[in-house]
This record gives structure tokens, sequence and C-alpha cells, in this order.
């Protein structure tokens, strides 16, 4: 038989596998309508700094079921949990985290004393009594060892992935293709291109373009519309009555109030 046309054959096995896949994920999205829409952004980070277990545990003790991490890596390949790449912001140290060992890391503190948290102590911690909505800060790059720690804790099941970068989302649907997958937008162009794609099941937009058509367009694509991140009770009751499905916030409590307020 052709060498080309056995490769041929293969690779659109591949595609239809992945079609297929996506199409599951998504019917089980829907029907389950995620049983939440408050994703708490870095924890409850309008009330406890950001990414910590004061965060988390305000943001589950409000309720919350949804839980969201940011991924950076150590310069041994460690997944430690920080919006910023730079330890900076947190901690006053203006060092990148993948210039610094484990043990540099450790060393650091925010300015209550926490540390910063590695996944696996997030994991640790909460098991899978938490749903986690991680994103993968470096991109494609870090999807190996996200994939790794995702099935050495069994946690396929309790996480959502999300990155702003396409090529980390299709590497997750080829990896865990019954993992949601959440590609974050900034702009109108690219949230029409994210509706046409398979692969993703989750479209997160910017809260400027979150408009009724665009929250229409996404669910004629039949996908789960999402947006970030929402503080004011008008944003949040702007997204409720447009029927996104969820949203980030930093203000986890006043969210689920507003939700059970005005949510039909």
């Amino acid at each position: 038989m052709n060498k080309k046309f056995i490769i041929l054959c293969v690779t659109i096995l591949l595609l239809v596998s992945v079609a297929f896949n996506a199409k599951t994920v998504q019917k089980t999205l829907r029907e389950e309508k995620l049983t939440g829409h408050v994703f708490s952004h870095r924890g409850a980070s309008g009330e406890e700094i950001e990414h910590t277990f004061a965060a988390y545990d305000l943001a589950i003790a409000y309720g919350s079921k949804y839980i969201e991490q940011d991924l950076v890596t150590s310069k041994e390949g460690t997944l430690f949990v920080s919006h910023d790449l730079s330890a900076k912001k947190i901690t006053g140290v203006d060092k990148q985290y993948s210039d610094l060992t484990d043990k540099e890391i450790k060393q650091l503190a925010t300015e209550d004393g926490t540390s910063i948290l590695t996944l696996q102590e997030v994991f640790d911690k909460y098991q899978d009594d938490i749903n986690y909505v991680i994103e993968l800060k470096e991109g494609g790059k870090q999807v190996e060892a996200f994939v790794d720690i995702i099935n050495q804790n069994k946690l396929v099941k309790n996480v959502i992935v999300q990155s702003f970068d396409i090529n980390a989302i299709n590497k997750m649907a080829e990896k865990i293709p019954e993992m949601p997958r959440l590609l974050l937008v900034t702009n109108q162009e690219k949230l029409d291109e994210a509706i046409t794609l398979e692969q993703v099941d989750i479209v997160s937009t910017n809260k400027e373009l979150m408009t009724p058509s665009n929250v229409e367009k996404v669910h004629q694509a039949k996908k789960i519309y999402n947006a970030w991140t929402l503080d004011s009770t008008a944003e949040i009751k702007k997204a409720i009555e447009l029927g996104a499905d969820n949203y980030f916030t930093n203000y986890t409590g006043k969210a689920l109030l507003l939700e059970k307020k005005y949510r039909k």
C-alpha cells in the first residue's frame, strides 16, 4: 500500500477522533451547565492575596465550585502557581520564575508571609473536592509537565484547561481529549475564529466583547460562553442577563449572591 496513502488515512482518523471527542465534551458541558457559573479568579482574590490558600479557602467557603490557577515553570521544570511570569507583583522580588530554582522560589514570600504554591501542593490540599480552571501561562511548552501531574493525581475529571495559545489547546486535545478546553480571546477576529475550532469547548472573552451578538454567536456554534474578569455588580448582572454560561470574578461571594438573585 502506498506510504503517502497510509499517512493520509492515519491523519484523517486522528482529526475525526479529535472532532468526536470535542463534540462529546461540549455536549457534556452543555447538559451539566458546568454545575456552576462562577469561576473564582485566582481564588477570592478581591479579598485575599491571589493564589494563596487563604484566597482559595475563602472562595470555597462562599460556595465556589471552580477555582482558577495560573501556571509558571521554575528553572527545574516544576509547575508553580502565579499569574505573572515575574515574582515582583506579589513578593517584591523582580525575577522571573523560570530563572529561579524550586528552593529559591520557596524562599520567596507574599506580604503576609505565604510562600508561592506549587500546583502539587494545591492538588494535595483540595484533591478532587473542587474543580480547577488552570491556565498554561507559558503555552504549549508546559503541556507535557501539566499532563503528567494531572494523570499522576487522577484529576482529569476535575480540570478545565485554559490558554491564550491555540497551540497549547491543540496539544491538550491530543493528550487528554476528554478534558474541557477554554480558549481566551482578546478581539473580535479571534472570537470569530475560535467558534469554528472543534478543539475549543469554551470561548472566553474579555468583558469588552461580552455583547448579545457575541454570546449568541458562541451559543449558535454550540460552545460555552465565558467572560473575564467581571467584578462590579453591573458587569455580573449583564453577564447573567445575556446568558453567559460562566465568568471569572475576583469577588466570588458577591457573584454567587447575584447569581442566586438574578439567574433564571
